[in-house]
């Protein structure tokens, strides 16, 4: 049976491709919404948009984070505040939005000569990376586990999932 993923437009549009994809080869149907599409008819809905608020708290939809939360969690620009705040360790980290719980996180180092736009490209890329192999994790019921990332099959040849290079 196949499963079916919505995933919530942005203008997050590269995080957007990755998720298709990285799907484009699995049994799973991928259809970008509107906030105000039926979600229930989907068996997971993503967000793609870096926002913690704005998001209707049905139990299907999980979302990504420009931060290890709960750090810079009340920030406007997580990015940006996690890079001024001068810490040296920031990342990604995926969640449940009804159930507000942490799925995943993954660090990224900021280095010394470490610029925004750098940081902000690396987060984008880990994100892109993540992101598409913790959703095939909840829609098959499996625990995410870090070494997904390193044993991913999708040869696709995309390099969304970390495992094809």
């Amino acid at each position: 049976m196949n499963k079916t993923l919505g995933i919530i437009d942005s203008d997050n549009k590269e995080l957007i491709f990755a998720i298709e994809k990285y799907f484009a080869s699995r049994d799973v149907e991928v259809k970008v919404i509107s906030v105000d599409y039926n979600m229930a008819e989907f068996d997971l809905v993503v967000s793609t948009d870096f926002k913690l608020d704005g998001l209707i708290k049905h139990s299907n939809i999980l979302s990504v984070f420009p931060a290890l939360l709960p750090s810079f969690k009340d920030e406007e620009n997580p990015i940006l505040a996690s890079f001024l705040s001068g810490v040296k360790v920031t990342g990604i980290t995926i969640y449940s939005v009804m159930r507000n719980k942490i799925l995943a996180q993954y660090p990224v180092l900021i280095g010394l000569d470490t610029t925004i736009l750098e940081l902000t490209e690396e987060l984008l890329n880990i994100a892109q990376k993540v992101y598409p192999v913790v959703i095939d994790a909840v829609l098959n019921d499996k625990v995410f586990d870090f070494s997904d990332l390193m044993t991913s099959k999708c040869n696709s040849g995309c390099g969304a999932c970390g495992g094809c290079h």
